[in-house]
Formats: structure tokens, sequence, C-alpha cells
């Protein structure tokens, strides 16, 4: 296992982290995440993400039972949490991210995952309703209480962090340290483009989510139609969020593009020795704008196989990117250099 620091923080991360998000909808998953976390952990994983919204408290309940059976000492191990959705539906009070919401939501998430503290929780969402030195105030105030140590933001915009800083500048509050977006081979705007300046300036740390694109990046849809081994898309296939990935890769419209994608991405893995899924996330963890890589598993057996990924981090030559590149159409471009007027090269 690899280890990063977070951000500008000397906090350590392993480069791969395991979450909860699809596989805690019911107390079913229990004894599984149970041994999800313990297999993890043996591999060297040593960050666990959860939220609120992740089953509506369940998952952070099976979180909190699958820390307290690994019985480690509690300073060996890095846990997140997630705050803006405590309910299925907008119960006033119950979402986003007002100092009500805040300091009574981590409350009931440390109460769920049997801690005293977490390490990092995040704002989930940004709330537009809400002040925003409403929130930056009541965070502040969840991390001189001792109830975590560091705060982040997930899915914020350049412009909305930066307001951030500016704020807590003001007002002498403590300032969040890392995002939590989407990256991976398809998703890519965002990370290597608008969060340039917060990577070189200010050292933002990133645990990114979806490393593999919801399963459709581990070659098990290359064929554009749903396997009968048990799989993601197969496990949680009446989730919504599920359904429009299928319809959005596998409809009738882009089938054939994204098939063909991801037939060229499995000669890759193949050339170099690893699976298509090693490959996916050896390319996220190859750039250094990623602290962790956040990676969830039905089977222990595919931790091991994910974890299997650092190893391939040196494969992922210019050549092999360029490849990825013409594969996937979705390299962002470079800056603009206004005093020659021509692109920067892109970012990684």
């Amino acid at each position: 296992m690899e280890y990063r620091y977070l951000g500008n923080t000397g906090l350590k991360v392993s480069v791969i982290s395991f979450g909860n998000w699809l596989n805690s909808n019911d107390s079913s998953w229990t004894q599984r995440t149970i041994e999800l976390v313990k297999k993890a952990h043996s591999l060297g994983i040593n960050f666990f993400d959860t939220a609120e919204v992740y089953g509506y408290g369940e998952a952070e309940k099976q979180m909190g039972l699958a820390i307290k059976e690994l019985n480690v000492a509690r300073e060996d191990l890095v846990i997140s949490t997630k705050l803006f959705w405590a309910t299925k539906s907008d119960t006033l009070n119950k979402v986003g991210l007002s100092r009500k919401h805040i300091m009574e939501g981590i409350n009931n998430s440390l109460k769920k995952l049997q801690l005293d503290y977490v390490d990092i929780v995040f704002c989930h969402r940004f709330d537009k309703y809400t002040p925003l030195e409403e929130t930056c105030r009541a965070f502040h105030d969840i991390i001189t209480s001792g109830k975590a140590h560091y705060w982040g933001t997930s899915e914020w915009t350049a412009a909305q962090i930066f307001e951030v800083f500016m704020i807590c500048e003001r007002f002498n509050l403590t300032k969040p340290v890392v995002e939590q977006p989407q990256y991976n081979m398809i998703f890519r705007e965002k990370f290597e483009k608008e969060y340039g300046r917060l990577f070189d300036i200010y050292r933002y740390g990133s645990t990114v989510w979806s490393p593999l694109l919801g399963g459709i990046l581990t070659g098990k849809y290359n064929d554009g139609i749903k396997p009968d081994e048990q799989g993601r898309l197969t496990t949680f296939s009446d989730n919504s969020a599920i359904q429009n990935q299928l319809k959005t890769y596998f409809g009738e419209q882009n089938k054939e593009k994204y098939t063909h994608m991801l037939k060229g991405l499995a000669e890759i893995a193949n050339e170099i020795g690893c699976t298509q899924a090693q490959l996916a996330m050896a390319w996220v963890i190859k750039n250094k704008d990623v602290s962790t890589a956040i990676t969830g598993a039905s089977r222990p057996e595919q931790l091991e196989d994910i974890v299997g990924s650092v190893n391939f981090i040196s494969k992922i030559t210019p050549e092999i990117e360029a490849r990825i590149n013409t594969l996937t159409g979705k390299r962002p471009d470079g800056e603009m250099d206004f005093r020659l007027f021509s692109a920067l090269e892109p970012r990684r």
C-alpha cells in the first residue's frame, strides 16, 4: 500500500480507501461490511468513509460495528462521514448545512458510529440557502469541540471553496482541507481543470469517489449487458442512479461507443498484465493530486484485486495515457496562456 498526506495536513491516508455507499442499504449487509472492513485493513487500507445519507443511517451503524469488530487502536484508523441529508425527504431542518443540522448531524453520526470523534467531516454538497458564514462557524466549532479533526467539502465548485477560504480568513475560522469529488477516466474536467489552483497554491486534499465509474470500468460490462454474476449494476439495479448509468452508457444511442472504449481498455490492461479494474484504479491514483481513491466492494476478493492496482501505477506511462485519452476522448484541454494566446499542457 502507498500512503499520502491528505493535502496540506500531517495526516497520512492509504492511497486506496474503503467506503460503504451502496453496500449498506439494509441490515442484511452488516456481517458483509464487517468482513470487508477487516479485509481492507489487512490489505493496508487505513481510511474508511461513510455518510449520514448512506442507507439513511444504516451505513454509519454498520461501519461503527465493523470498526468495533476490527478492534485496533483508534489512532491507526482514519474515519470520515458526511453531512447534508439525514432523511429521504426535506423534513424542514433535517437537510442542508444550517448550524442546527450540522450540530445535530455530527452528534447523530457519532452515536451511530459508536465513536467519540471522526477524523474528517464533509459538507456533502453545497447549500445555497444557508449563509456560508453560518456553515463555516458550525464546522469550526465541531473541530474545536474535538468531534472532528478536519473538515472538507464534497462536489463543491472551486469558486465556492475559495469563498469559504475568504470567510475563514476574515473571521479566523478553521479552513476546510479536502474535497471529495467524482474522478475517473470519464469524469475529469472539474478535477483536472477547475481545481488546479486549489491543488497548486493551497495544496487542497482530495478523497475521490467512483474511480471505477460504479463498476463500469471493471470489465464486467464490456459487452454492454449486465452479467449474471453479482455486481453493482445487478445487485442495485433498482437504484435510480444505477438505472441512469445503464441508460447513459448502454442505451442504444451510446452502447457502441462505450463498448468500443471498454474493450480497448481491456486490451491495454491485458498488455500491461493487470485486470481492467486495476488499470482504471491505477490511472486514478497515478495522479498526485489524488490523496486517496474511495472504493466499495461486495466481496473481499474484489478488494484484493483493487489494492493490487498500486503495483501498476508505474505502468501508466505517457504512451498508455495517450492511448487511454484517445479511447475515452475525455482529456480536458489545458488552461489558456493569454500572454501567448496558446493553450498550456493539460494537467496530466
